[in-house]
């Protein structure tokens, strides 16, 4: 039943009215309900149960006379009168109904665990006089916290499920503030002072979320002050609900501090609070409590002082900027204070002097590394000014040993650069690196300067993209906080960073590049104005989207081949028809200059492309092998030209058809295909073979290096040879804890894929770039799809009527189209392709724009043959109207572009509509043909062109968000990675965690996706998969030392010894880049690190669900720089420069190494853990050798 609530006052939230309620509804025996806040001071509450509903009614409800309650017997909430009703309105939402009764079933379930109602409330929310932030130092061998800034005022703090929070109401001119703590940020302990001085001390790797929250009046520029003068008038505003709103300081004496430094001190008010405070550590959410005597100080000088101190002097020192970005990085990360490092700027002038800039950065950078953390459990002899030189200096001597082994000289891909990086987050600036970067056209023309050259990302403080918040502006962060970097920039050392521009897919993630200035070595000056220049003709474009993304061409990470002459261009006009392009984006090229081109890309592939993605003298899009074409010819059509670029005539490739690429379905394919007639029953039983297949890899060691070969997981360090090699030795590698923990990791990745992203492996499917038929041959609907077999390394064609054929991102019905896929006959000029989808240029309608929108240029097309999923109908593709960019009446200027960039980064709407089409599309009977649904697939259309016309959604034609979703689209488990992998368990809200819980509900989906998700039970799973591994414990035989045993029998003889220096150079080495490579794919580099599990295996595991697009795109990163390290790694244990000499007996000392991990191993700090994996490399390269050895003595 749906019980209208009348007479609330306007200020109050659903959180307010549920915890309000709670008590009424509870007298009642009402445990489950849904309250609904409205405007105008109404409300909705939701209560299945009908019975209750109307006792509630007869309670509270009006007489059955119609007249009014007596003041006694009337609901009074906020100390307003409230009057209640039955509902009118439509019976209630179904999923609505659905999540309340599988709440209460879950109640039910519950009832004997939870805490019977006489036991005592645990108070979890104290008062506090002030609060301060600071950095932990010492007097002696005592920690004593450093009072830089103090916010005197009164609020509380709370200790909730998942974060810590401070509340502070608004008084005189000062709006009410809130300050978030998440607990997964805060470092070590929670310390507790004494009765003498009662306070809570934190210590964070991040900056915590500052919130302000003002009333909000319609039509009111400034409420809160027109709410102080009614108020002195004793004139109640109606006002609407307060605005919440992110902020970037709490006034300009706390924003340096705020930035760097995050130790935080709140003043209790009353001394008993210590004790139940204490008390809280039977809360298992909690991070530790400790008492502690507290010793506060004030600093003989301020920080702003101490940091402007810092800053000139390090611009004015004669050191290389490489390494002034390192000592900023230390002080701008929080690491030391600006005086300690100020201090050390002499010691590294010296250093440098000695052993050359690249040897001192490495050491600098190491130093941030493995420093602790300050605080009451560090030892504080490590904070001495003398000790922080000893370890510059004991971190360089492996660098003197051999410099090759340094990641800044060693020989790399020439495609690549050692790039910085910085992260503007709302209250600070936060630099890591140099990172190994691919190479775009600017960081190429200008290889000497490369480090002018920056990447910056803006960010929320945990590293992850700043996105739309319900019920929270984000106005102050972007409008203020990020525009004023954006515009003004930033000084590092004696540079000034400024705007540079963006790529199409970094304007997406949010980062973009800054330069400095400098002067080339003819004398030439560039800065960000000039560069832009160089790069080509952008006059005639006034649209700033189109601009930027002009400009960006010469920003995406490209591989260079061959310079071609004008000679060989060829521009011809498009094939249109009926306002309809056939050819967008697509050109062709001769045999004689693909071959060229092979020579310079792809030189180790099995199969050379036929199909090239490229970049060439401001054109994009594809090229495709036409054999009928002699010499070197290079044809492009008009679409493809973008600007005039005349001195970049290199053909820059972004990608190609090397390999089909697989098909994996997702969930708006998936809703697609059951809404046009597929069964569920494939689609399920195409997810059980994955799942099965998973479950089998910790069954069988052979099915668990097949599995990681075909995953292409840990296939670097040779583990998938490995394994066979151990089976083989009829030994098995779940006994050693390392590698069951590696395959452990590895499946869980893959089952969260398919569980929360359903991403689902069509074996009679595969992905390919399309092109277009420049023979003509094809007709309407025919498309023609040659491949090469990873398997069998054949030319095959697809044949087949009413072939499936999409391209992701799909939301609308008709984005499913069927063709006829046809072969070709043996003279025609196709026969010469392959890994890709040929489309006819015949028709009324070039079938690529049916398929959400596609063009040529690059996209990559899904094609289905396998008939159980063969939709029973399609449906008219959508078409939309071509939607034109915004211009101006001028030039485009930077500022246009910065401006562009801004605001799509605030009003990006992608997510948030992809997200509400998912949950309507599965609530609503018609699913994606529901009304609502189209709406939304026409608003993700424009959002997607949004980066190229500045023309965002409209949100205003939003359907209604009702906060109900179906289970699937619920965030899963936190995987946690310490001595075993684990799967958290999900926390249930109390009503006195309101504040954090879910903003939605959930209710058991009945569609296809909720049937997939709950197939895999996630829990269960790994349960069974570690279960079946329990036999190997303590007593099992150590895998590592029984084939350090076979090593040793088969290589009896040989002197190895006297190559353990060099081994032990080669372990540092790798862990020194190993964890490098830790703290590069960390959402925050500048705090905390990722597992050295996860750099092994080539994946980045996500938090609560799979993995987002972001953490995919690193991971495939993560992958190739890990490649290349183990490869450099392998080569120096081969000692490959010298010929192999002496590969195996270094390899034997490289793996007697791994015989004992804690001796070798280094103290775990900031984030820096015992690395493992060295020895099973080592052991790799080992038994290859032997292997080798037994080859060349066999008679």
């Amino acid at each position: 039943m749906e019980v209208f609530c009348l007479g609330l006052p306007e200020q109050t939230t659903d959180t307010h009215l549920k915890k309000s309620f709670l008590p009424v509804l509870n007298a009642l025996s009402i445990y489950t309900f849904h309250c609904r806040k409205m405007n105008k001071g109404l409300a909705t509450l939701t209560i299945i149960d009908a019975e209750k509903a109307q006792k509630l009614l007869d309670r509270y409800g009006p007489l059955q006379n119609g007249g009014r309650r007596p003041p006694k017997q009337q609901l009074k909430l906020f100390g307003k009168s409230v009057t209640l009703t039955k509902s009118r309105n439509n019976p209630p939402d179904e999923c609505l109904l659905r999540s309340l009764e599988e709440e209460e079933a879950a109640r039910i379930q519950r009832v004997p665990r939870l805490i019977p109602s006489t036991a005592t409330k645990v108070q979890k929310s104290f008062a506090i006089s002030s609060f301060s932030c600071g950095l932990w130092d010492y007097l002696g061998q005592h920690a004593v916290f450093v009072d830089y800034f103090r916010y005197r005022r009164e609020g509380t703090v709370f200790f909730g499920k998942s974060l810590l929070k401070i509340s502070m109401p608004a008084y005189n001119n000062h709006p009410e503030l809130e300050i978030e703590y998440d607990y997964s940020s805060i470092n070590g302990s929670i310390y507790l002072g004494k009765p003498s001085s009662p306070t809570v001390t934190i210590s964070l790797e991040i900056a915590p979320r500052l919130y302000k929250i003002t009333p909000s009046v319609e039509g009111v520029s400034d409420p809160a002050m027109l709410a102080r003068l009614m108020g002195n008038l004793k004139i109640l505003l109606p006002t609407k609900k307060p605005l919440k709103s992110r902020i970037d300081s709490l006034g300009k004496a706390s924003d340096a501090v705020a930035a760097t430094c995050f130790t935080y001190q709140f003043d209790l008010s009353q001394t008993a609070d210590l004790q139940l405070i204490l008390d809280l550590k039977k809360e298992r959410q909690i991070p530790k409590l400790v008492s502690w005597k507290t010793s506060t100080i004030a600093p003989q000088v301020t920080y702003c002082d101490q940091l402007a101190l810092f800053l000139t002097s390090v611009a004015h020192q004669e050191l290389p900027f490489r390494l002034k970005y390192q000592l900023q990085m230390l002080v701008w990360n929080g690491i030391l204070s600006p005086d300690k490092v100020t201090r050390l700027i002499s010691t590294v002038v010296q250093f440098n002097q000695r052993v050359g800039v690249d040897l001192a950065v490495h050491c600098i950078q190491q130093l941030a590394r493995k420093v602790q953390y300050a605080g009451p459990e560090a030892d504080q002899a490590e904070f001495e000014l003398s000790m922080l030189a000893k370890f510059i200096l004991d971190f360089a001597d492996t660098g003197i040993r051999d410099e090759g082994y340094l990641p800044y000289t060693r020989k790399s891909h020439p495609n690549g650069t050692w790039i910085h990086r910085a992260t503007v987050t709302p209250l600070g600036i936060y630099l890591s690196g140099p990172y190994w970067e691919s190479k775009n056209r600017i960081l190429r023309r200008y290889a000497d300067h490369n480090d002018f050259f920056m990447r910056v990302e803006f960010m929320e403080e945990t590293g992850d993209p700043m996105r739309f918040e319900t019920d929270v502006s984000l106005d102050q962060i972007f409008q203020q906080r990020f525009r004023t970097v954006l515009h003004n920039g930033f000084i590092i050392g004696d540079r000034h960073f400024e705007f540079l521009g963006f790529s199409h897919s970094s304007l997406r993630s949010q980062s973009c590049w800054f330069m400095a200035a400098f002067t080339t070595e003819t004398g030439e000056p560039l800065d960000a104005r000039s560069i832009i220049r160089t790069l080509g003709d952008f006059s005639h474009i006034r649209s700033p989207a189109k601009c930027a993304a002009r400009i960006g061409q010469a920003l995406s990470e490209t591989v260079p081949s061959v310079d071609v002459d004008i000679g060989v261009v060829e521009i011809v006009d498009d094939i249109e028809r009926d306002g309809r392009m056939f050819s967008d984006g697509v050109g062709t090229v001769s045999q004689s200059l693909i071959e060229k081109i092979w020579e310079k890309y792809a030189v180790r592939a099995k199969v050379k492309p036929t199909v090239i993605q490229i970049r060439f003298a401001g054109a994009k899009g594809m090229i495709s092998l036409d054999t009928t074409r002699t010499g070197d010819v290079l044809m492009l059509r008009k679409s493809m030209r973008k600007f005039e670029a005349p001195d970049a005539f290199n053909i820059e490739i972004c990608g190609s058809g090397i390999r089909p690429l697989p098909l994996r379905l997702n969930r708006q394919l998936i809703k697609i295909l059951e809404d046009l007639g597929v069964s569920e029953h494939p689609l399920i039983a195409l997810q059980k073979e994955e799942v099965d297949e998973l479950r089998a890899t910790a069954q069988s060691p052979t099915l668990a290096a097949n599995f990681l070969e075909k995953a292409n997981l840990a296939t670097s360090a040779m583990i998938p040879t490995l394994i066979h090699t151990l089976v083989r030795l009829q030994l098995n590698f779940l006994h050693d804890q390392f590698l069951r923990h590696m395959i452990e990791l590895s499946v869980l990745v893959k089952l969260r894929e398919l569980k929360y992203r359903a991403r689902i492996l069509v074996p009679m499917g595969f992905t390919l770039h399309g092109i277009m038929d420049e023979t003509g041959l094809l007709r309407e609907g025919e498309v023609y799809c040659p491949i090469i077999n990873d398997t069998t390394g054949r030319r095959e064609v697809l044949v087949g009527a009413n072939v499936a054929i999409t391209r992701s991102p799909a939301l609308h019905p008709g984005d499913v189209q069927l063709v006829n896929a046809v072969d070709v006959t043996d003279d025609s000029p196709l026969n010469y392709l392959h890994n890709c989808v040929v489309f006819s240029q015949h028709g009324t309608r070039d079938l690529p724009s049916k398929l959400s929108g596609g063009d040529l240029d690059g996209d990559l097309y899904n094609i289905i043959y396998d008939e159980r999923l063969k939709p029973k109908r399609v449906v008219e593709a959508a078409d939309y109207p071509r939607v034109e960019a915004i211009s101006l009446d001028r030039p485009v200027e930077r500022s246009d572009i910065i401006e562009h960039f801004l605001t799509f980064m605030q009003q990006d709407q992608l997510g948030r509509i992809a997200t509400l089409h998912q949950s309507i599309a599965d609530q609503k009977p018609w699913g994606t043909f529901d009304q609502e649904c189209l709406v939304l697939a026409e608003l993700h259309s424009t959002a997607v062109d949004y980066s190229k016309t500045g023309i965002p959604a409209d949100i205003s034609r939003l359907p209604k968000n009702n906060r109900v979703r179906p289970d699937f689209m619920a965030s899963g488990p936190r995987v946690e990675i310490a001595e075993t992998i684990e799967l958290a368990e999900v926390p249930i809200p109390s009503a006195e965690d309101e504040e954090e819980a879910s903003y939605y509900r959930y209710y058991e989906s009945r569609k296809v996706l909720g049937l997939l998700y709950r197939e895999i039970k996630e829990h269960e799973f790994m349960e069974d998969l570690q279960s079946s591994t329990k036999e190997f414990n303590s007593k099992s035989p150590d895998v590592f030392r029984t084939l350090w045993s076979y090593v040793q029998n088969e290589t009896a003889g040989f002197l190895w010894k006297h190559c353990t220096e060099t081994a032990k150079d080669i372990k540092e080495i790798y862990e020194d880049n190993l964890f490098s490579l830790m703290y590069q794919y960390s959402p925050t580099p500048w705090a905390s690190t990722i597992t050295e599990l996860e750099v092994f295996i080539g994946n980045i595991v996500g938090k609560t669900h799979g993995q987002t697009k972001r953490q995919r795109e690193a991971s495939m990163n993560m992958r190739e720089d890990y490649e290349r390290l183990v490869e450099f790694i392998v080569s120096q244990i081969r000692n490959k420069e010298a010929g192999r000499e002496e590969a195996l007996e270094r390899s034997i000392a490289c793996m007697a190494l791994g015989l004992d991990n804690d001796e070798a191993s280094s103290p775990a700090r900031r984030g820096r853990s015992q690395a493992l994996s060295f020895r099973w490399i080592a052991a790799s390269v080992c038994l290859q050798e032997i292997e080798r050895l037994q080859k060349s003595t066999r008679f």
